[in-house]
């Protein structure tokens, strides 16, 4: 059995479990295993398999929290191009719905002026009615001829009289 299995093997026997400590053993622990990872140190006597274990849990952590930062920043960065965009449209609509309040007659002006074209139709209607009806069966051919012939007569009179 090697040392760091037969090490786990006591911790466990012990009931020792790295990762329940207080707050406080964990930062010394963690800070032990930085130590240990930057400098290279190794410790003399029983190998330390779970600081081991510790610090690469550490590290997954810190790398699972800076990659879940960097998609968290993408996601803000993509909701704002979105909400940007979004308030763009809601502007465009409100100015939309602006102008087409101000080029929409209301219900009370709508009716005012229905009665008041209904009025007038009546109005000329009426006026309509009362000219003296022209006959249908005006030749218009022989209307023209005549106003040509009376023109030609005009067009005489005035060279006569010259």
């Amino acid at each position: 059995m090697d040392k760091d299995a037969q090490n786990d093997k006591l911790l466990k026997d012990f009931g020792i479990d790295a990762f329940t400590f207080a707050d406080s053993v964990q930062e010394l622990l963690d800070q032990f295993a930085q130590i240990r990872l930057h400098t290279g140190l190794c410790v003399e006597g029983p190998h330390i398999s779970f600081l081991e274990e510790f610090l690469y849990q550490r590290e997954a952590k810190r790398l699972e929290a800076k990659t879940q930062a960097i998609t968290l920043r993408s996601d803000v960065a993509s909701l704002r191009i979105q909400c940007d965009s979004e308030t763009k449209e809601v502007n465009r609509l409100e100015s939309f719905l602006e102008e087409a309040q101000k080029l929409a007659t209301s219900t009370d002006e709508f009716e005012k002026k229905k009665a008041n074209q209904e009025k007038n139709h009546e109005v000329v209607k009426g006026k309509l009615e009362s000219l003296p009806s022209v006959p249908d069966d005006i030749n218009l051919d022989e209307l023209i001829a005549n106003v040509r012939l009376l023109e030609e007569e005009d067009a005489g009179r005035r060279s006569g009289d010259k």
